[in-house]
């Protein structure tokens, strides 16, 4: 049948005959269309990794100790206000202006251990043991001023954090060295 209908009419008639029937001429063939079918997805709220005071003051906890090592071996004092206020700042401000007199940096290295003791809204304790083998390095040149360590020594950290504007930042330290 369809080859004696290509024969009469030819292919490009065929052609917009069987568009048609498949309604791709774009007519539509009753008055009120039915509208396209449509799926609705009840929205779903997407997981979020909300953390604990005790994960945010551990995290800024760490991040402290990447800044105040960056600016050690740097001598670049522009970030530490972002990670510490107070005394402890005081501190690490007075610190760096008497390696830079001394033309003198200072390589850390070390392995935390924090614990988070205490945490509020406003205020946290960390504790955090951890072994030093930090040393002097020359602050142009970068190598080490004198011998490395060659054993680590422990240090004890009491650290008071504070919650400024939502930024935990270190408010002071007590530290206490073992042998």
């Amino acid at each position: 049948m369809y080859t004696t209908l290509l024969r009469r009419l030819g292919l490009p008639v065929v052609l917009m005959v069987l568009l048609a029937a498949c309604n791709g001429g774009g007519e539509t063939r009753d008055a009120s269309p039915t509208p396209p079918a449509t799926q609705t997805v009840a929205p779903t709220a997407a997981p979020t990794a909300t953390l604990s005071v005790e994960e945010e003051v551990s995290q800024a906890y760490l991040h402290y100790w990447e800044v105040y090592s960056e600016a050690l071996y740097n001598l670049d004092t522009s970030h530490l206000s972002d990670v510490m206020t107070g005394p402890r700042l005081e501190r690490a401000l007075t610190e760096m202006s008497d390696l830079r007199a001394q033309n003198r940096a200072v390589k850390i290295v070390v392995e935390n251990d924090p614990v988070v003791v205490q945490a509020g809204s406003d205020q946290a304790v960390v504790l955090d043991t951890y072994r030093n083998q930090s040393y002097l390095i020359d602050a142009a040149t970068k190598q080490p001023v004198g011998q490395t360590p060659e054993t680590a020594q422990t240090i004890s950290d009491r650290v008071t954090m504070t919650n400024l504007g939502g930024t935990w930042k270190v408010l002071d330290t007590v530290r206490e060295v073992s042998p």
